[in-house]
């Protein structure tokens, strides 16, 4: 998974990515971006050798991310099949939006600017992604409700700057869960069992909930909601790993 910079050219991409939300990439000119670090034009160029450049390397590690995080869902949905990919992928692809909010912000506020090669990398990691969360022989009703899912993960994050983290965790993963709830046919953690019996966790799920429990991320009620069964369930699952 790529690491942000450190040291100048860190500094650099920050300055830039607080510049591009404040003004906008087409407003903001490399000597302000200089400026604002108090260093001089020619040692930017040093490190940037355009303004393109520094939104391609201010896109390019969320990307990298992303990337990582599908492939950590295509792992878990071996075991826990297509519900598990969307847990995976849905509640991960946030903590990453919200790690790379300002760079989101930027990049959805002047979506022209986007370097074509980053751009396209982008939204060949997002197609992948549908794709997997969609799961096998989905139809059109399908990949269009998890389309509108990754939307809705992705958008709140950057429209509504005022709104915490914490609130943005909350609420967009339970309206996630709604979308995919009345998508199609494909099985989601929040449907229950054919035939009207309750859901079952797979091994991969009661590991999943131990993990997001244990870490502080998730309560008993939000992960009863997330995979679709009781609280009942979630707290059997915990406490027999106590």
């Amino acid at each position: 998974m790529a690491e942000r910079p450190t040291g100048t050219r860190a500094r650099i991409l920050e300055a830039a990515e607080r510049l591009f939300v404040e003004r906008g990439y087409y407003a903001t000119t490399l000597q302000e971006i200089a400026d604002r670090l108090g260093i001089t034009k020619p040692a930017l160029y040093y490190h940037f050798g355009s303004k393109s450049d520094l939104l391609r390397d201010l896109l390019e590690p969320m990307t990298d991310e992303l990337d990582h995080v599908l492939t950590e869902a295509l792992e878990a949905g071996r075991g826990g099949g297509v519900g598990a990919v969307r847990t995976v992928l849905m509640t991960g692809w946030l903590e990453v939006f919200l790690r790379y909010r300002g760079t989101l912000v930027a990049l959805m506020r002047d979506l022209a600017a986007t370097p074509t090669d980053g751009f396209d990398r982008l939204l060949e990691v997002m197609g992948r992604a549908l794709d997997s969360a969609a799961g096998p022989g989905a139809g059109v009703a399908e990949r269009i409700v998890v389309a509108q899912a990754i939307s809705a993960i992705t958008d709140p994050v950057a429209l509504l700057p005022g709104v915490s983290d914490e609130e943005l965790r909350e609420h967009l993963l339970a309206g996630v869960w709604r979308l995919l709830g009345g998508g199609g046919e494909q099985e989601r953690p929040a449907r229950r069992a054919a035939g009207g019996r309750p859901r079952r966790l797979s091994a991969e799920e009661i590991a999943m909930v131990r993990e997001l429990f244990a870490s502080g991320e998730r309560s008993a009620d939000t992960l009863a909601e997330s995979f679709g069964v009781s609280r009942a369930t979630i707290y059997r699952h915990l406490k027999s790993s106590w």
